[in-house]
């Protein structure tokens, strides 16, 4: 029995083949059930507890055209569901839902999530050719693979026939009778859904294009993928076999694993004339989790590669460029005086571009807008980007693409952290202090800044002591730039100063901090009488890498940025001793990812199953 929030769920054990008992430490670690579950995903599961119910809060207040429901509830799917734990949380802890659709691919996993829905108390709704899945409210435990279900879900579009949601399935025959025959059985059909819930065992690539097409408009998507291996650079070409993008590895390779996930988003939805509005982009210990919304809009489809973007990095040091796939270019001949304001449909906040003579470029990385008619038109290189870096020298490769726009929404996760607080203070969340840092984390950082930069491997690649990180933002700031934390490193720095600057920065810190030990050594008295050396020696290098380094010098082609002082400053320091706010919380006993489950037949084999 485990409990979590207000949910008790049964998690079976699976023997091991050959009706070989498992191995006790496996036993223990809970890696040989029947049907998967982590308790590592615990901050998963209160995160998307929270994120669903200020949507469904959202949406009571929405307009019909724009996918409210008013008074009849939200419809939730679960594509691969597992122990049926989160649906049981979803029933009980979310306001105004109507229906939660549990599927799994699994019959002993389906016949798991029935089982802990009666021990819940949370009513089912019995599949039947005569039901009206409209009037009835509770969770369907569904037995089929996740995207022939959503395909299922897609059929008509709004074209359904009174009475006819579920449609009988079976192995040799698809056709409808008044009675099931043995071995079909109910089945959903014609029923697009408010929110798509994705957390599969490994990649959610193979379920996108199907999501897309059985959600209402508006609806909520939770994305979950837990291959950051290959989504953070380890393996580009499966990466770009899965995600049709080419990863690579660097200090801020767990961004970039969450935008390569949204950029294979945005593509599959606009097969479907759709495209996404990010809430809440993560990378947690070693999954990605995204929650965004999907909008219908042809005309703003087409502007989706404004969003995308390409990456060049430096294969020496930690230099990295984004620039976009495309630009949006207003059409000069009929809007040559008219504003140029960039604003993404579903989002509160609105980018202003610079003024320009002649043809106005929307600004990077915001999408352009559909107030003014636009046309999308490939871009130029910059000439910043280069074959050559232009700190050290070393060569720049081609990664990408990825989703350059922002991923962080604002008004959405200032409303979500006040769920979060009331939700702490009635406990009804088990790891509230880990959701509220990542929350926190995320609303503080800056929204058109892609990518960022380990402060250590700064400090390394100049050779310095690692400053303090508020004196490196004061030192930037009082050069105009901006600085923020980054959710994914606690000693990330994100910020829209070129990284030329920022090495220039950290070069004067090193002729300043050079400066202040050798005074700080004047102004210590000398001991005549000790004759002993207090000098330590420098190591010489042995290793064939450390002598290939040692001759080169890692020369940097960068002088020191003039007139920069370093001075604490508290508006400047993100630290949680100084802003009473904790961000970074350690992980649990017993985190990480878990094996595939075995399924309770033996015989059947779940492809995808769910981490629950």
């Amino acid at each position: 029995m485990i409990s979590e929030g207000f949910a008790t769920v049964m998690v079976e054990k699976a023997h091991a083949a050959g009706n070989e008992e498992p191995h006790p430490t496996e036993e223990s670690e809970g890696q040989t059930q029947s049907v998967f579950y982590n308790p590592a995903q615990v901050v998963n599961r209160d995160l998307s507890v929270c994120a669903i119910s200020l949507f469904s809060e959202l949406r009571q207040h929405e307009a019909p055209r724009k996918g409210g429901v008013g008074d009849k509830g939200i419809t939730i799917l679960e594509a691969l569901s597992a122990t049926g734990l989160r649906s049981v949380r979803y029933w009980k802890e979310i306001p105004h839902v109507r229906n939660i659709i549990a599927n799994d691919l699994d019959q002993g996993a389906v016949a798991t999530i029935a089982r802990n829905c009666a021990l819940n108390h949370v009513p089912l709704v019995s599949p039947s050719v005569h039901s009206n899945f409209n009037s009835a409210r509770g969770v369907v435990c569904n037995h089929d693979d996740c995207n022939v279900l959503m395909q299922r879900l897609a059929l008509g579009q709004g074209q359904v026939r009174a009475g006819h949601r579920f449609v009988l399935v079976g192995p040799d025959d698809t056709t409808s009778s008044t009675e099931a025959p043995r071995g079909l059985q109910p089945q959903l059909q014609q029923e697009l859904v408010d929110v798509v819930d994705l957390d599969p065992y490994g990649s959610a690539s193979p379920f996108l294009d199907s999501a897309f097409g059985c959600c209402k408009e508006g609806a909520l998507m939770l994305v979950t993928s837990t291959d950051s291996a290959i989504l953070c650079g380890n393996y580009p070409d499966t990466c770009h076999a899965k995600y049709s993008s080419v990863g690579f590895k660097g200090d801020a390779c767990h961004e970039v694993a969450v935008r390569v996930l949204l950029a294979a988003a945005e593509r599959a939805a606009n097969k479907h004339r759709k495209y996404i509005v990010p809430l809440l982009s993560l990378h947690i210990d070693f999954y990605v989790r995204c929650f965004f919304r999907v909008y219908t809009q042809p005309a703003e489809t087409k502007l989706s590669a404004c969003k995308l973007g390409h990456v060049t990095f430096c294969t020496k040091c930690p230099n990295t460029k984004v620039f976009p796939l495309a630009l949006g270019r207003n059409n000069v001949k009929r809007q040559r005086d008219a504003p140029c304001v960039n604003r993404t449909r579903g989002s509160d906040e609105q980018h202003d571009a610079a003024p320009t003579t002649g043809p106005r470029l929307a600004s990077f990385p915001p999408p352009p807008s559909r107030d003014a008619p636009f046309k999308v038109q490939p871009t130029t290189v910059p000439p910043d980007v280069g074959s050559e870096c232009d700190v050290c020298h070393g060569s720049m490769q081609l990664a990408g693409p990825i989703y350059a726009a922002t991923i962080q929404n604002r008004p959405f996760l200032q409303k979500l952290l006040d769920v979060v607080n009331k939700r702490a203070e009635a406990n009804q969340i088990t790891a509230v202090d880990r959701v509220r840092g990542l929350i926190r984390a995320a609303l503080d950082e800056l929204p058109d800044t892609p990518l960022f930069y380990a402060l250590p491997q700064v400090a390394s690649l100049v050779r310095c002591r690692l400053p303090q990180t508020p004196l490196v933002v004061g030192a930037l700031a009082s050069r105009g730039y901006q600085c923020s934390q980054v959710h994914c490193c606690r000693f990330g720095l994100k910020t829209n100063a070129p990284f030329r600057d920022l090495v220039a920065v950290m070069l004067r810190y090193k002729e300043y901090d050079e400066s202040s030990t050798a005074a700080a050594e004047d102004d210590v008295p000398k001991d005549t009488t000790t004759t002993t050396a207090t000098t330590p020696t420098e190591q010489k290098p042995t290793t064939t890498k450390q002598l290939a380094l040692a001759s080169a010098g890692r020369h940097l082609f960068v002088d020191p940025m003039p007139d920069v002082t370093f001075a604490y400053a508290k508006e400047n320091d993100f630290r949680s001793s100084a802003t009473g706010v904790t961000k970074f919380i350690l992980n649990a006993p017993g985190w990480g990812p878990k094996r595939r489950h075995q399924p309770i037949s033996g015989k059947e084999k779940d492809t995808e199953p769910s981490i629950a």
